[in-house]
């Protein structure tokens, strides 16, 4: 069978040619082992292929009559309407990733599955990324170039898949990324989900005084007064707090508004003051300490895996990491290891690693195997914060308990108190 290949080589930029093989794989493997890019390659009939024209072991030979390479010299124009990071959601972000990783290492070429993916796209401004990309990459630039005009890329990922670029492994790169991704979810989701239940109960309980005290409190004490019963003193100050709010609730309302705002605002700010902070917090420091290293081992693991040089994947962990704290600690790895110093004794110095990880990562230095143990230490990072997520909920059920038992026992008393008063009038 003849193909018709377009490709981006190393050195020469934008190619064509054809190439005879068996079938498609084995022409997508022939153009690999030269060492090209392939941006697309389908079957064609133009007449009998010379053996000049063909793309042999060895070395390519670009299409008769056209030109040997006509990559620009200018880089791609930036988009007409740039995008915010907000604008795709990042499921979509993940899904593309996984869907690419997966039809490219099935053998289909950059250009074709981004074309794919494209007309399938239901969401309208990641579908516009999408023809971007392949606007990019059909003028020569490889997908690493095309993916960092949009915003919507971190540079973590852009860098791993620059890495399968240069590595030749660009399928590898892409399954990276969206296992880097997919990781990176489920510890949000871990985190949200074992957080979710105590907060719901909080805002929950403190709803339903709110509504007691300012809506059903003042109908008893109606009642109270037409019987001339002589109130509690626990009731007295809820008939004061209930009229208070009922006269001020203009004010009240954006003051509690704004204390949410200013509590969500200071648990995602980045400063080194609230970071050092939250890593000090009674009962929670570990769960925050735990969380921010699994996301920086986890992110460091992959970017190995994927061939993305050591500092570089050292300064992609400290961002990934979430906490300048634990930030400064990846930044001294880094120095160090541009010093030439080993990984794992860096470590061990630094501090923030435990030892049985420090030891990880020597071994895996040692044995060639650097990926594999970071990996590891990645996922006994995750065991941990699981075990950190057990423990802290567990902590927190029977203070939840408690809260709500008081609660109820405010809202009992301050009702069942004026009627018991009232019976022992009677007898």
């Amino acid at each position: 069978m003849k193909f018709k290949y377009r490709a981006r080589g190393t050195e020469r930029g934008l190619t064509e040619g054809y190439v005879e093989a068996p079938d498609e794989g084995r022409a997508l493997e022939t153009l690999r082992r030269n060492g090209v890019t392939v941006l697309s390659l389908k079957v064609t009939d133009e007449g009998d292929i010379s053996p000049d024209a063909m793309l042999l072991l060895g070395g390519g030979l670009s299409q008769p009559g056209a030109p040997a390479s006509f990559a620009e010299e200018t880089p791609p124009p930036p988009p007409e309407r740039p995008l915010r990071s907000g604008s795709v959601p990042a499921k979509t972000i993940r899904v593309f990733f996984r869907q690419m990783a997966t039809m490219v290492q099935a053998g289909l070429g950059l250009s074709s599955s981004i074309d794919l993916l494209a007309e399938q796209e239901h969401n309208p401004a990641f579908k516009d990324v999408l023809r971007g990309i392949q606007y990019v990459l059909g003028r020569g630039f490889p997908l690493s170039q095309a993916m960092k005009n949009n915003p919507i890329f971190a540079p973590m990922i852009t860098s791993m898949v620059q890495a399968g670029e240069e590595s030749g492994r660009i399928g590898n790169a892409l399954e990276g990324a969206a296992t880097l991704l997919e990781k990176r979810a489920e510890l949000r989701r871990k985190v949200l989900s074992a957080l979710f239940y105590p907060v719901f109960v909080v805002v929950f309980a403190l709803v339903i005084l709110t509504v007691f005290v300012v809506a059903l409190l003042p109908q008893f004490r109606q009642v109270f007064g037409a019987m001339n019963i002589e109130l509690p003193g626990l009731t007295r100050y809820l008939f004061s707090a209930g009229e208070y709010c009922s006269a001020q609730w203009k004010i009240l309302l954006p003051a509690v508004l704004g204390v949410f705002g200013l509590l969500t605002w200071l648990l995602t700010r980045r400063s080194h003051f609230l970071d050092w902070l939250k890593l000090k917090l009674p009962f929670f420091h570990k769960l925050f300490f735990k969380a921010s290293m699994a996301r920086a081992t986890r992110t460091l693991a992959v970017l190995s895996g994927a061939g993305v040089p050591l500092p570089l994947g050292l300064e992609l962990a400290r961002g990934a990491a979430g906490n300048t704290v634990i930030g400064e600690g990846f930044a001294h790895l880094q120095e160090r290891t541009q010093r030439g110093e080993s990984l794992g004794d860096a470590a061990k110095e630094v501090g923030i690693f435990p030892t049985l990880a420090a030891q990880m990562m020597r071994i895996g230095e040692e044995t060639g195997r650097l990926d594999n143990m970071l990996d590891r230490v990645a996922s006994w990072y995750d065991q941990e914060l699981d075990e950190e997520l057990k423990t802290t909920t567990a902590f927190l059920e029977p203070i939840l308990i408690l809260f709500v038992g008081g609660v109820v026992a405010v809202v009992a008393l301050s009702v069942l108190g004026p009627i018991t008063s009232a019976l022992s009038q009677l007898g």
